[in-house]
């Protein structure tokens, strides 16, 4: 692991946890460890038997369910006040930098840095869930390993996660389809402020 960081340098390091055996406790804490020694971003999408090992990770996104199997408490994905409970009791657990909880139907949620934000889903013709949280996972990371805005890596994250939930199966978006589509959404919530001011 450290000889690959060393010789590649990556800018960002992403667990998918699937839960299959793979990623080990040991494992896990020996990557997040050399990932902050040598100022690389980590991120996860955690599963449950693994939920809380992730000590020190930059991004955590684990979705609705496993925040509340996870931490054993209810969690009202239309109430802030409850996701920010959510992320106070994991920052607590976890000393994490964000993070960012899908919430299916009700968007996604980001907190981190004293802030915290959810953003509402855009209508969408919902074919099929697979994928949806590797993409938003994939495109959080990558936004924020570049911008270091977790606003707008949230934001396109969510923007992500809706495109692929218009195909059946698990899906690539192109970045073209993702860049218009960033575009026309954004510009639409723009305008939408605007005209309330």
């Amino acid at each position: 692991m450290t000889s690959f960081l060393d010789r590649d340098s990556p800018r960002l390091l992403i667990f998918e946890d699937y839960d299959k055996g793979v990623l080990t406790e040991r494992l896990i804490r020996q990557a997040v460890d050399a990932c902050r020694v040598r100022g690389i971003l980590s991120a996860v999408d955690p599963k449950k038997r693994h939920f809380l090992s992730y000590a020190g990770v930059d991004i955590f996104k684990p979705n609705l369910k496993e925040v509340r199997e996870g931490l054993g408490i209810p969690v009202d994905p239309g109430d802030t006040a409850t996701l920010d409970a959510a992320h106070a009791a994991l920052s607590e657990r976890l000393g994490h930098r964000f993070s960012l909880i899908t919430l299916s139907e009700h968007g996604i949620y980001h907190a981190g840095d004293g802030r915290s934000h959810r953003i509402p889903t855009h209508r969408r013709n919902i074919a099929d869930v697979s994928g949806a949280g590797d993409t938003v996972i994939a495109v959080a990371s990558l936004v924020h390993a570049v911008t270091g805005d977790m606003s707008l890596s949230a934001e396109m994250a969510n923007i992500a996660g809706g495109i692929v939930c218009e195909e059946v199966g698990t899906v690539a978006i192109t970045r073209e389809r993702l860049e218009a589509e960033c575009r026309r959404l954004m510009e639409v919530e723009e305008e939408d402020v605007d005209s309330r001011t």
